[in-house]
């Protein structure tokens, strides 16, 4: 069999960089599956791209699908054969359909009979078949977020696609993609090589494209501008400032990168380093340039996509004219800002509508003030913090009408920090205000533990109520509110800063105030006991992630949360006590006491157990250890000594075996039987208490 390796290149519009990546991983993925799924061979399949092209390159993809032969069931040996055992037409149409005779078929015994199997012989086709076909559908079935329409016949991809190349070799292979049949021409760099190119075949295809300006390697672009700019940036002694995220959009935002150092007056270093930064890095995707004390320094890097040489110097002007425009502009907004006190801008809020239908930002000021004091409150703040966190949530949206905010929203809670930090704000007071809106993305740092902490739930938590008051939907990819994002803030603060806050507690005040202000708009909402559970259940479904992310099965997780513990910063310490006993005798005899109890103790709510009642030995002595260790119990399980509670759960299977072993719990006697249900109602509360061991049940059958 021979073998070639195979090109493909999508030439288009300018991909969205922030589409790119993704794109060329999924071009991959898909070229691999539906090779494999078409019985072709490979070596190795990478992928490429750049803002105007996608590539996929197989190197010694064969000239050939493989054979295959497919054993087919066919009708039961009674319908396949008459009474004299000749053919049946039920047998006579299955061969036909098959292609073969009636006597090459076999009779297989199976459980229910006995069945006939014929076997379909399918030859392999060659690769200049199947391509056009399969390489289509690759390409056209992609993931486009966002994607773009065009044509008579309305293609839908990342933006509209210009040309193609397929080569097999040096053999054309035409796959129609939009309207367009692939050939061997391309094109090269908008600025260093506009015109069009042929490509001689698959293997020179990297040669060729490279004298045409284009770095088609998106791994070598980032390569190329991460080692320029710090070669640049050390010419000043400074380095880039390190934005993993920064650098993936300059990569996917060019073709051929050419880096190069701007710099700026040293007298725009009076303005807060935040922005600074924003400017650059945002408005003009520039990497700022920091010392080792991570100041920033009079300069930037900028990457140009073109000659790293011709023109440069007007490039670097122009660069430098734009940046120095936006810091004006910046420095005027910040000496106008810090002419009004942040406070008295509160009123502004009135005017400023908070998710278009709930109110304003100054009715989320007041929600937050009486909000994050609850919940410092359950938090067992003291007086003078509580005092601060209403003094921050007081100053917390004022930012969001200053003139910087509004040119630079990136700097929201950041901007109202300073200001406030200037102008003589408590400084607890100020960082609490700075991040209020920590964390923002998955990977970002969370605000101190403290009053930070507090405002920066109750924001989001205000954000959550509302929303759902609302009875706005988040389902699948759909989060326009960042409701995800912000149910994860409050459950991983929480559960990072251990505040023992009752989160039943702290949904039903949120809601009851978030409800107020949607009926106060005049917009319907739901049933508060409603909105309670589904938010409930939004936010215990990001703890569960975060105790996954950290390692804990997704059985244990769900364990401790079915357990019904509201404090939810406990849930950690809980998963850890019963992670710690997988796989020992501990496990088995706390899961098998709580599923001996928990059938039958589940058919009373009631737990007022009548000590006359008891009359055999084995329920005495139960309930006499439940009563005695009650306390111990309830000791252990406050002060989070849930290692030693659950050893003491253990101890208990004895007396649970012996009660269940020699008592008659349904006995025909009404008021006995009532009381050893609630017997072991009130012992199976014990398990409860600490997990829904329904979950655990599998791991006890691994030991």
């Amino acid at each position: 069999m021979m073998t070639h390796n195979l090109l493909l290149e999508v030439g288009s519009d300018e991909i969205p960089a922030r589409y790119l990546l993704p794109a060329i991983e999924e071009i991959r993925v898909r070229a691999e599956k539906a090779l494999a799924d078409a019985r072709l061979t490979w070596s190795e399949a990478t992928s490429y791209g750049t803002p105007r092209r996608l590539v996929l390159y197989v190197t010694d993809l064969s000239d050939r699908s493989s054979d295959i032969t497919v054993k087919v069931r066919g009708p039961s040996r009674k319908v396949a054969y008459d009474s004299e055992g000749m053919p049946t037409k039920a047998l006579q149409g299955f061969c036909r359909s098959l292609g073969i005779d009636v006597s090459d078929v076999v009779i297989e015994p199976e459980a229910n009979g006995e069945y006939v199997y014929g076997f379909k012989h399918e030859p392999g086709q060659t690769v200049t078949e199947i391509l056009p076909t399969i390489l289509s559908e690759v390409v056209m079935g992609m993931d486009c977020p966002h994607p773009l329409r065009w044509g008579e016949k309305n293609w839908r991809w990342f933006r509209p696609i210009r040309w193609a190349v397929c080569l097999y070799g040096e053999e054309e292979v035409p796959v129609e993609l939009a309207g367009i049949t692939s050939g061997r021409t391309s094109y090269g760099s908008r600025s260093l090589h506009p015109e069009s190119l042929e490509i001689p075949s698959a293997s020179e295809y990297f040669d060729v494209i490279a004298r045409a300006g284009v770095v088609v390697d998106h791994n070598r672009r980032r390569q190329i501008i991460s080692e320029g700019a710090c070669s640049l940036a050390k010419e000043i002694s400074g380095r880039p400032l390190e934005d993993e995220g920064l650098l993936d959009e300059v990569t996917c935002l060019c073709e051929h990168p050419a880096p190069f150092r701007g710099e700026f007056s040293p007298d725009y270093l009076n303005l807060p380093q935040e922005v600074l930064i924003t400017v650059m890095r945002y408005h003009q995707r520039y990497f700022p340039i920091l010392d080792d004390a991570m100041n920033v320094l009079p300069g930037f890097i900028g990457v140009r996509d073109g000659s790293p040489n011709i023109g440069m110097d007007n490039v670097r002007k122009g660069n430098e004219w734009v940046l120095r425009a936006r810091l004006d502009d910046a420095s005027f907004f910040y000496d106008q800002d810090l002419k009004v006190p942040l406070g008295d801008r509160l009123d502004e809020l009135k005017r400023v509508f908070f998710l278009g239908e709930a109110g304003t930002l100054y009715d989320k000021t007041q929600r937050l003030i009486e909000l994050s004091a609850f919940l410092g409150e359950e938090a067992g703040f003291s007086y003078e913090q509580i005092e601060k966190i209403k003094m921050a949530a007081h100053l917390s949206k004022c930012d969001l009408v200053t003139l910087m905010v509004r040119e630079l929203p990136e700097l929201e809670g950041i901007m109202g920090g300073h200001y406030a930090r200037v102008q003589g704000v408590d400084e607890e007071v100020a960082k609490a205000i700075a991040q209020q809106y920590l964390p923002r993305g998955a990977s970002d740092e969370l605000p101190e533990k403290g009053i930070s902490g507090i405002l920066a739930i109750a924001d989001k938590l205000d954000t959550l109520a509302v929303a759902f008051c609302l009875g706005v939907e988040v389902s699948g990819s759909q989060d326009p509110l960042g409701l995800r994002r912000a149910a994860s803030g409050v459950a991983n603060i929480i559960l990072a800063h251990g505040y023992d806050i009752d989160l039943d507690r702290a949904i039903e005040k949120a809601v009851v105030l978030g409800g107020q202000a949607v009926r106060i708009a005049e917009k319907a909402d739901e049933d508060v006991d409603s909105v309670n559970l589904k938010l409930k259940r939004f936010i215990l479904s990001r703890v569960e992630a975060y105790l996954t992310e950290k390692g804990y099965p997704a059985e244990i997780a769900k364990a401790v949360i079915g357990s019904g513990e509201t404090r939810i910063s406990r849930l950690p310490a809980m998963a850890e006590a019963i992670y710690s006993i997988l796989g020992t005798g501990m496990l088995i005899d706390v899961v098998t006491g709580w599923r001996r109890t928990a059938v039958l103790g589940s058919k009373s709510s009631e737990r007022d157990v009548r000590g006359e009642l008891l009359v055999e030995e084995p329920e005495k002595a139960l309930f006499s250890w439940v009563s005695e260790r009650r306390e111990t119990l309830d000791r252990l399980f406050e002060d989070r000594e849930y290692a030693l509670y659950l050893e003491e759960l253990a101890s208990l299977r004895m007396l649970i075996d012996d009660c269940l072993d020699h008592v008659l719990i349904m006995t025909e006697d009404e008021e006995l039987r009532e009381n050893r249900i609630k017997l072991l109602g009130a012992v199976s509360d014990l398990f409860t208490r600490m997990a829904d061991f329904s979950y655990i049940l599998p791991f006890t059958g691994k030991m």
